[in-house]
């Protein structure tokens, strides 16, 4: 089938990258933090800073009228959400020292299969944290579709903006993980899952609260979405279970390892268990993701090439 049959009016088209609202929900204070400053350095390839979106339907991105540059609209996003978590965090000047992030990779990947189906957008950001422990990755990756009704703008929010918001959400919370430690209060994260609880079937953002949980660096969200990970929701169970991962949660090793292998769940829920044993980051899950590595490096179907897209977000 044609690309322009797949996409519409959509070649070439542009999406215009939206501010992100920072959550603003204060962690609770666990101890004196000291003041961090975030030093971001890009270091893509000129490719990827050339075409930050790939795939099935050529698009470009932009923010405020001018070709969207990664790098430092995610510094600005990240450090203003950490901010609003009460971290005391600042962005280095030009030329000026402090923790180095280095952005290695921001993508994304665009599919659609046939005019009726959904359009599909897997985000995902690769970078370098300079931490007390030493050099750390930190990842993120969301996986969101939509078909479009009326007009093609309609993927625009849901497949572009939506994931962008929560990879910066994402990468605030594993820096919060590796410099500060904080977490939100049991009575936060109670107050989410009962109102997951209570309308997350008729809520269509009610993913985005499951999102909170993973940033919220509190364990006891782990068993809620252990059993949300089996929610009829497809992106309420992707949440769930990409924070099973951002959590540590590494006693469900075993489980994200059943999920990913499993032969009657569909490719994203096995992809994102894979995700979220790339973000234990233990020596077992290291070790997993290299056997997996092994099993898919031939591959040249859909799956095989999307799988080790994720894999290497953790081993390249």
């Amino acid at each position: 089938m044609s690309i322009a049959v797949l996409a519409g009016c959509a070649i070439g088209m542009k999406v215009p990258v939206k501010e992100p609202a920072p959550s603003g929900v204060a962690f609770e204070k666990r101890g004196a933090s000291s003041p961090l400053v975030l030093a971001f350095r890009d270091e893509q390839s000129q490719a990827d800073k050339a075409t930050p979106v790939s795939g099935t339907i050529p698009m470009s991105l932009t923010s405020l009228d001018k070709p969207f540059d990664a790098a430092p609209w995610i510094a600005d996003h990240t450090a203003k959400e950490m901010v609003s978590r009460g971290l005391p965090v600042t962005l280095a000047g030009p030329g000026a020292s402090g923790t180095s992030v280095v952005i290695r990779r921001m993508h994304i990947e665009n599919h659609r299969s046939s005019g009726f189906s959904p359009f599909v957008t897997f985000t995902s950001l690769r970078a370098d944290v300079d931490t007390p422990q030493g050099p750390k990755r930190v990842t993120a990756y969301v996986k969101r579709g939509k078909v479009p009704v009326w007009s093609f703008d309609e993927v625009i929010e849901p497949t572009f903006n939506e994931p962008l918001h929560i990879l910066t959400k994402e990468l605030a919370a594993k820096l919060n993980q590796q410099f500060f430690k904080q977490m939100a209060s049991d009575s936060q994260v109670n107050a989410l899952i009962a109102r997951i609880n209570k309308d997350a079937a008729t809520r269509a953002d009610a993913y985005l609260d499951v999102y909170q949980l993973g940033f919220s660096n509190n364990p006891l969200a782990i068993p809620s979405l252990v059993t949300l990970a089996d929610s009829p929701s497809e992106y309420v169970r992707l949440a769930a279970v990409s924070s099973l991962g951002v959590l540590k949660a590494n006693a469900q090793l075993p489980f994200l390892i059943a999920r990913h292998e499993s032969p009657t769940l569909i490719w994203q829920d096995r992809g994102m268990a894979l995700k979220a044993i790339g973000d234990l980051d233990t020596a077992e899950s290291r070790a997993y993701l290299q056997k997996r590595q092994d099993v898919f490096k031939a591959g040249m179907d859909k799956e095989s090439i999307w799988t080790r897209e994720i894999i290497a977000l953790y081993l390249l």
